[in-house]
């Protein structure tokens, strides 16, 4: 039939612990494993340069309305590919590149409309540029100093970013040691 003669199982389901079983990739498969959360950052960050949600725009309340959907629409997708995904692991690398990517982008976001719409919000009024500048320095800790946020709502937005930050790089360096220990177990067997 369809199992391996003198095996343990059909041919079709790889042994626990092997490379195949974890869903690791190689060659064209993880080159394009790198290059969708790239695709994914990159489509994420044009629209936030690009949607009309300043002031100033007359149609500021559509391109909210477009950018909610989208961001929307981008983590159905991400959670419906992670769990129809046969490579468990390579999904969830690109997931978490991608969780960063949306992440760096709703925080920018949120701080570029705290400046537009609530003057007095930071030290300063914010560009797109500027708010992303301000979301990656607090992403890294960098903390520089140059802009600062002044009221209480966009002091408790910097908080969250902050306190999520911590738990974001916690499940990174958690995934990071998952795929440490399996592959030593793949290769000790």
């Amino acid at each position: 039939m369809n199992d391996v003669p003198g095996g343990t199982g059909p041919r079709d389901t790889p042994a626990p612990g092997t490379a195949a079983s974890l869903g690791l990739v190689r060659g064209r498969d993880l080159t394009i494993a790198l290059l969708r959360p790239i695709g994914a950052a990159v489509l994420l960050l044009t629209g936030y340069f690009l949607l009309p949600i300043n002031k100033a725009s007359d149609v500021n309340y559509l391109g909210l309305i477009i950018g909610a959907v989208a961001l929307i629409w981008f983590c159905v997708w991400e959670v419906r590919r992670f769990s129809h995904s046969d490579r468990p692991v390579a999904t969830a690398m690109e997931m978490l590149v991608a969780l960063a990517s949306f992440y760096i982008v709703v925080f920018a976001t949120t701080y570029f409309l705290f400046s537009e719409y609530d003057n007095g919000s930071f030290n300063e009024s914010l560009t797109r540029v500027d708010a992303l500048y301000f979301c990656l320095t607090v992403f890294t800790t960098t903390g520089f100093g140059d802009i600062a946020p002044d009221s209480q709502g966009a002091r408790v937005a910097v908080s969250i970013q902050m306190a999520s930050t911590l738990v974001l790089l916690g499940l990174g360096l958690r995934f990071l040691n998952l795929l440490v220990n399996e592959r030593r177990q793949i290769t000790v067997r």
